[in-house]
C-alpha cells in the first residue's frame, strides 16, 4: 500500500466510528447517525435524567473519549 501524504493530524475519523464508540459517562445513552445537507452528524439520545442532557455537565470528556477510540490504529504509538 502506498503512503498517502496528508495534512491530517490524526487521520480521517468517520462520524460512523464516533457514533459507534460514544458512550455517555452518566447514562445509558444511544447514538444515531444523521445526514443533514450532506453533513454527517452524530445525535446522542441521553436518558431524561442525565446531567449532560440537562446541561449541568459537559459532554466534552465523552466526546473526546469517542474520538480517541475512533482514531485508526496506524496513528497510535
Amino acid at each position: 500500500m502506498d503512503v498517502e501524504r496528508t495534512d491530517y493530524l490524526i487521520g480521517q475519523i468517520s462520524a460512523e466510528a464516533i457514533a459507534a464508540t460514544y458512550q455517555c459517562g452518566h447514562c445509558a445513552s444511544t447514538t444515531e447517525l444523521r445526514t443533514i445537507n450532506g453533513i454527517a452528524r452524530v445525535a446522542v439520545h441521553h436518558d431524561d435524567d442525565c446531567p449532560v442532557l440537562a446541561g449541568v455537565l459537559s459532554s466534552a470528556p465523552d466526546a473526546v473519549r469517542a474520538v480517541t477510540k475512533a482514531v485508526p490504529d496506524t496513528f497510535r504509538p
